[in-house]
């Protein structure tokens, strides 16, 4: 069985694909994580959720904190 951790570090740098300018612009978040960039990627993704993305997250957010 390969350890998929130890394959890693011998992987190619991979860039992320925008599918327009305005989702390039929430590639810069607060925190840097992969998990909150992933997150801003998927929102950003439809113009609807990019337009309305800070009412989404910070109802995601309150949620978390209940």
């Amino acid at each position: 069985m390969n350890n998929t951790a130890l394959g890693a570090e011998n992987q190619k740098e991979q860039t992320i694909n925008f599918i327009s300018e305005a989702h390039e612009k929430l590639k810069e978040v607060r925190y840097q994580d992969v998990y909150h960039k992933a997150l801003c990627y998927c929102l950003g993704i439809s113009d609807d959720t990019r337009r309305n993305i800070n009412s989404i997250y910070t109802a995601g957010i309150n949620l978390l904190l209940r």
